[in-house]
Order: structure tokens, then sequence, then C-alpha cells
């Protein structure tokens, strides 16, 4: 068990919980402790709902100064802070905007797109939403979105990020996958001059490739340092990349025409069946799980005979010492449960990512999606993920004290 700051020790109790998960990860990367190498994040229609956002305490009001459209399906949206102030995050982190629909406020990840050094104009941030089939947020960001537009955001969440100066950075994307890994490949192509880096992009079609010239460009300023790979599963007959579904023989295939050292890092961002697929590609290779960090931009999918075979499940929710009952639906998250019987658990990105939705399993079981952003330690603990969690027994619960 990695040993903890004396600090943070102390500060248990005192502080917040989830100003207490940022210290850690701040202090452990500096200890030279990796954060947890799975971050799980979804962009499925699975919405939180809510009073309204300007209740959600932690909300931070953005405006939108810049409208750029990517490719057909995608548009980047440039965020400033009205007053002024810059907004920080690290490559690789993504925020949760509340965008209010139909008197529902629903909350949805985005990436950040570009490193914060290079956000213009500067202190703003750069968000990337792909539209999403039937994902309502998505598409209204993607139709209607404007400049001027105030959003309410959260963040930045996340451990998707590059800890130290690895030799060697792989990047492997698919579709909007690649939106925090441009960032964390423009990042250390600048900031760390010892890093090479390998970038895999799988997409369907030409017109599907997000950051295609944007990417392009940065592989012909770093030729010696930057190898960028084009996979398509629908290619033009005089197309020269790869090509393939980013399948486990693709990835393979793809990997054995780089050198790979043996204490490279390994980012894959994408979708589920890429994801299990490069993940049986990087272990046929040998690759030890904690060299490799994954983040999905879809949730898994739920197992609906499951669901059905489980049952409503009695849930009891404490919260600063009040006890509120609640019901569980089969088809319900513990946190969609709790929102629609109006039980205030706390929660922030809705899709396992943060951990603000955080408490702890005192009595019962619960089953999560997997991967998410708890440690083993946290585990260790008992403690579980509303956002991502259903109970199987009936099960009471404590959020932190805060």
């Amino acid at each position: 068990m990695v040993k903890r700051s004396p600090w943070i020790e102390r500060a248990r109790g005192l502080i917040p919980s989830q100003w207490l998960r940022d210290a850690r990860m701040v202090l452990d990367g500096l200890a030279g402790h990796p954060p947890p190498p799975f971050t799980s994040r979804g962009t499925a229609d699975r919405a939180a709902s809510s009073p309204s956002a300007a209740s959600l305490p932690g909300a931070r009001p953005l405006k939108v100064a810049a409208v750029v459209r990517e490719t057909p399906d995608a548009v980047s949206l440039t965020l400033v802070d009205p007053r002024g102030a810059a907004i920080a995050w690290r490559p690789g982190q993504f925020f949760t905007l509340a965008i209010r629909l139909n008197g529902e406020v629903l909350r949805r990840a985005y990436s950040a797109s570009l490193p914060m050094e290079e956000a213009q104009p500067p202190g703003s941030v750069r968000l990337t939403i792909k539209r999403v089939s039937g994902g309502r947020v998505s598409q209204h960001l993607n139709e209607h979105a404007a400049v001027g537009d105030l959003l309410d955001v959260f963040g930045p969440s996340g451990s998707f990020v590059v800890e130290g100066a690895p030799p060697l950075l792989v990047l492997l994307g698919g579709g909007s996958g690649v939106t925090p890994l441009v960032a964390i490949a423009r990042d250390a192509l600048s900031r760390l001059p010892d890093t090479r880096v390998v970038f895999v992009v799988g997409n369907r079609s030409i017109g599907d490739i997000l950051f295609r010239e944007e990417l392009d460009a940065l592989a012909a300023r770093h030729p010696t340092r930057l190898t960028l790979r084009h996979v398509l599963s629908d290619p033009p007959g005089e197309w020269v990349g790869g090509e393939g579904m980013l399948d486990e023989a693709t990835t393979a295939r793809e990997l054995d025409r780089v050198s790979l050292e043996g204490d490279a890092e390994y980012f894959v961002c994408g979708p589920a069946p890429m994801m299990d697929a490069v993940r049986s590609a990087l272990r046929a290779r040998g690759v030890e799980e904690g060299r490799v960090r994954e983040e999905r931009f879809s949730s898994p999918v739920h197992s609906v005979a499951a669901a059905d075979a489980g049952g409503d499940v009695p849930v009891t929710a404490v919260l600063r010492g009040r006890r509120y009952a609640l019901v569980n639906r089969a088809h319900e998250t513990v946190l969609e449960s709790a929102l629609r019987q109006d039980v205030p658990v706390p929660y922030s990105c809705t899709m396992g990512g943060c951990g603000a939705c955080r408490m702890k399993l005192l009595e019962g079981a619960m089953t999560l999606e997997e991967p998410n952003c708890l440690t083993a330690e946290e585990r260790s603990e008992g403690y579980v993920l509303t956002c991502i969690g259903r109970a199987t027994q009936a099960c009471v619960l404590e959020a932190d004290p805060s």
C-alpha cells in the first residue's frame, strides 16, 4: 500500500473529500506514484436532472467565445470566464457541462482538446463535442451553441494525465477519443524535449478525422519525435495510411511498425469495443497494466437480463447525519434513483470519472461499472460511486462529511 502524506492523513475529516482527492493526486505525482490507471467516462444519454443548474454547488459560469465546426458531426467551443479569470487544467482532463433542456439539467463531460499553454485567447479552454446518436446534449451543442452563450461548467476532473517525463508516449484513439490525446501530444512535444510520441488514430473515413490538419502540421514540425498513423475502416482508393477497424489485429499491426521501448506509457481513449481490442493487443505484447491508462468515451453496456432479475432494492443514504430512504430501480444507477426521489446526494460528472459521488458502503452490496476512478485503497475502504453503481442487496451508504 502506498504510504500517504501525513498532511493528507491529518486533513481527513477536515477538508471536503473531493479536495483531498485532488491533493492526493498532486502529492502522489510529485512523489512519483502514478494516479489510478483507468478513468471511465461515457457519452451515452444518461441524464441526471436537477431543479436548476444555478442550484448546483461548484458550477462556474463560462461564456462561449468561439464556435468552430471541426467535422460535420463535431464542434469545438472556446470558453472564457466572463470575469477575466484564467481557466486551469492539465492535458487529458475533462470538464462537465450542465445544460438545461426541457426543464431538466443534463450533465455531460467533454475533454479539453488543447493544452492550457496553447489556449487562445490565453486563459480560455477549448472543448470538443462530437454528436452522439440519440445524445440530447451533444445534439443540442452541435446545432445551437453560439458565441455569447453562458454555460454552467464543473471541473476540471480526471487523472488521465501524463506524470513525469516518460521517454515514449503511445497514444491510441478512436473517433472523438482523440480529443484528450491531442492535448496530451501537443503538451508533451512542447514541454518534454526528451519524450517521443507515437499517435495512432482510428476513424471510419477521412471526413470523420478530428483535427486532421492540426495533427498533420504537428507531425511536420516534429518529424523525429512524432510518429502519426491514421487508420480508416472505410478508406478511399488512394489512401496510403492504415486500413481496418482499430481492433486487436490492426492495433498489433500498427504497433509492429514502430519501435517501442519497454518503459513506454500508453494512453488509450475511444469507444468501448475499440478500448477492449486495444487492451487485448497490449496484453498480448506483454505490456504491464500499470503502464496503460484508459478513458472510455461510451458507457459499458448494461445487462438487461441481470437488471430485470435484480428488481427494486431499498437503499439508505446517510448525508451529514440525516438518513434518507430510497428505492434503487433495476434499470437505474443509485444516483439516478436518488435524484428521481429528491435525495440530495453529491455528484458531478455522472460518469465515474471524478469521484464527487463517492460514498462508503456500510451495509449490503453493489456492483460498479468498470473501469472507474476509484483507487485500490478506496475500494479496500469500502467506497463506491453512486453514478455508476447499482444495489444488488439492501444497502446503507454514507457520504463523507464536507
